[in-house]
């Protein structure tokens, strides 16, 4: 215990040495020594001229008083006269000696003195002795004084040590006091602030530092500086958890992006995967659409092959875009869309919806529509059919529409309406997130659920929004507006003229090479390219596609850029490299996502780029472009003319079949009245006018137009 008490005693004391305390002291005691002597110089100097007055005062009390009776006794020459005044004149303080000393030429000069010279610092003084005759003044002699300062210089020093001792005394006890006052106040309460910032520790929620004195009435330095700290504290600690926090988020965020980049790499090869028997059904789907000696029935139900296996590939495309999305790759390329091209592919691919729905559609575009709007086509495209899709999927009865008009604002406004479901106010914003679906006990759910998202995430790049109005029961209405394109004429526009079948091409027959490690892909390639009349040419991988190159001399190589022993980039580079192939044109062909591959198919020798599946309107396109060829194409014959419209009279069907056509023009199942109607024009020509009109009505979904014909057939039958 005795060692503990001495070590809290030892502790303060060195820490002294470096104390605060210590340095006030020193420089307060420095000071007050200063100032001391200097007041103890001015009052030795005040009181040295003092001294030095009464001295000079009282020599000249001498001169006056004993002048006139030491020059009488000089006169005289009275020798003991004159000891006896000098004597009384050494009597006086601080005279040390006094002399008076005869003036004359005489060998002898009287000279008569009192007192011992002094031997330490003195003041001396010299008067004239006259005597007077008759009113004249003679100068007999001269009295000489001298005036010790010794006891003057005593009292002086003996001030000095008294002002020095009681100012030292002074000082001594003032810095005690202010030394007990200092760490009493202050000191004490500074070490415990400084033994708690020593111990604290930013990680732990600090407690509030409270000092061991009174608490003052208004808060003083220490109170503040106690304050300051207990805040300083408080705000590190938080800093510490925002920092930590933070740091958590950094590391769930590259978590999540290492996710995403892996979620990423799997999108795009299961892209590739399924892009690849992709290709080979969307690109027989083209090849049998090509094929005249399909019927109208047969061609239809390949065109649904079609348009089922692009749904497919537009799910795929949803999948990768919400990939970028997440990783804020999304790219956007705005454009003036002609309104035209894109609504008719719409209603095309809507066709099948509408095909397998009892749901009349409704397309109306407002005649002051310009003819194109400021968007990313491909993106507009994807964002009507969603909305679209969507409200066939959940309509059961009612009608489905989309409305094109101006705005106030004057901007395109594009509204899907539907009569169906419908859905509450707080689903609104649900049914955007990513995944959510709207959830029915009778029809469950469907899709993804990225459709909403993505559109929503498209528009918002597009500087639009998807704008949504909906009661339960009563259908919704989703709606959003795009600029229109700069100096767009406002135009009701013609219908795009339908496309030719391409049969083959004037000129010599052309060599193609095709390569591609997967035989599916070059199956259809071969077969499309073999029925225009080219000589086709396969090659399994790159290496063999230089060798059959080398042998077979192709007019054009239409390659694949991911293959397993050499890729088609660096096939397309070592075909660059062999003299007299330089100029060969080559198609390069890729099932990856990837917007990459253009550009890296481009640089590396490519003359142009197509994506899987492929488009063979646009392979069309390039080959010619390539080889500067002029297609032919199939003459209409009667079967492919569109029917023509009879106005005239129309030849009676017999009852039961038209009661039949009644029902389902009331179902408004326009797939089973064209059934209908192929059927009965084949039991009998003679109905082929009427067939041919119920027909034409039926592709051009008008529900009501198809009824009224109907109905004004039945009602002539009961008049008649």
């Amino acid at each position: 215990m005795a060692v503990n008490l001495k070590a809290e005693w030892r502790y303060p004391l060195r820490r002294l040495r470096h104390s605060v305390v210590l340095r006030l002291l020193a420089i307060t005691v420095l000071f007050s020594c200063v100032l001391t002597l200097l007041l103890t110089a001015l009052q030795i100097e005040r009181d040295y001229s003092a001294g030095i007055a009464l001295i000079e005062n009282r020599l000249a009390d001498i001169d006056k008083s004993y002048r006139d009776s030491l020059g009488e006794a000089l006169w005289r020459l009275d020798d003991a006269q004159l000891r006896l005044e000098l004597g009384g004149i050494v009597r006086l303080a601080d005279i040390s000696t006094a002399q008076v000393r005869q003036s004359g030429s005489g060998a002898a000069p009287l000279l008569v003195s009192a007192g011992q010279p002094a031997r330490g610092p003195a003041i001396a003084r010299e008067y004239p002795l006259v005597h007077r005759v008759l009113d004249n003044e003679e100068r007999i002699g001269t009295l000489y004084v001298q005036a010790t300062l010794t006891e003057l210089y005593d009292d002086l020093t003996h001030t000095a040590l008294l002002i020095l001792v009681t100012q030292a005394a002074n000082i001594f006890l003032v810095s005690l006091f202010v030394f007990y006052i200092l760490t009493r106040l202050v000191t004490r309460h500074l070490m415990v602030l400084a033994r708690t910032v020593e111990d604290y520790d930013f990680r732990e929620p600090a407690e509030p530092l409270k000092l061991n004195r009174r608490a003052p009435r208004e808060p003083d330095e220490l109170e503040r500086v106690v304050t300051a700290f207990n805040s300083m504290g408080a705000r590190l600690h938080r800093a510490y958890l925002d920092e930590r926090d933070a740091a958590a988020e950094r590391e769930a965020r590259r978590s999540a992006e290492a996710a995403n980049r892996a979620k990423g790499e799997f999108l795009a090869n299961m892209s590739h995967e399924l892009r690849t028997p992709l290709n080979a059904i969307l690109g027989y789907a083209q090849i049998l659409r090509r094929d005249a000696s399909l019927s109208t029935h047969h061609r239809e139900g390949v065109g649904v092959i079609q348009r089922s296996g692009e749904h497919l590939l537009a799910l795929i495309g949803d999948a990768l875009d919400f990939a970028r999305i997440e990783a804020g790759r999304l790219r956007i390329e705005m454009d003036d869309v002609p309104l035209a091209g894109t609504l008719d592919a719409i209603r095309e691919i809507i066709e099948v919806k509408v095909a397998q729905k009892h749901v009349d559609f409704v397309w109306r575009v407002a005649p002051d529509v310009p003819d194109a709007v400021r968007a990313d086509e491909r993106r507009l495209r994807q964002v009507l059919l969603n909305l679209l899709v969507n409200a066939f999927n959940f309509t059961d009865k009612g009608s489905v529409s989309l409305l094109i008009e101006m705005s106030a604002t004057g901007k395109v406004c594009f509204e899907v309406r539907d009569t169906g479901i419908g859905m509450d106010a707080d689903q609104f914003q649900t049914i955007f997130e990513p995944f959510e679906q709207i959830v029915h006990t009778e029809r469950g759910t469907s899709g993804t659920g990225l459709g909403l998202t993505i559109s929503q995430q498209f528009l918002r790049a597009m500087g639009s929004e998807i704008h949504l109005r909906s009661q339960p029961g009563r259908g919704s209405v989703f709606w959003f507006e795009l600029e229109p394109a700069a100096g767009a004429p406002r135009a009701v526009r013609a219908a795009a003229p339908e496309p030719r079948m391409t049969t083959g091409y004037k000129g010599a027959r052309r060599k193609v090479l095709v390569i591609d490690d997967v035989a599916m892909n070059r199956a259809v390639m071969v077969d499309f390219l073999g029925l225009l009349g080219f000589e086709v040419v396969e090659a399994t991988g790159g290496r063999q596609g230089l060798a059959k190159t080398l042998s077979e001399r192709p007019a054009l190589i239409v390659t694949d850029i991911v293959m397993a022993d050499m890729d088609g980039l660096e096939t397309t580079r070592k075909l660059r490299q062999i003299p007299g192939f330089a100029q060969v044109p080559v198609i390069a062909t890729s099932a990856s996502p990837s917007g990459v591959d253009e550009q890296r198919s481009l640089q590396a020798g490519a003359n142009a780029f197509l994506p899987k599946p492929i488009d063979f309107d646009k392979l069309l396109a390039q080959i010619a472009r390539l080889l500067d060829l002029e297609w032919t194409y199939a003459q209409a014959d009667d079967a492919q003319r569109p029917p023509e419209v009879c106005n005239g009279p129309l030849a009676a069907v017999p009852d039961k079949e038209l009661q039949q056509l009644h029902l389902l023009a009331r179902l408004g199942d326009m797939q089973e009245i064209a059934l209908w109607a192929e059927r009965v024009a084949k039991h009998d020509p003679h109905y082929q006018a009427f067939t041919t009109r119920i027909l034409s009505l039926a592709k051009g979904y008008q529900s009501k137009a198809l009824l009224h014909l109907v109905e004004e057939q039945l009602e002539g039958r009961t008049v008649r």
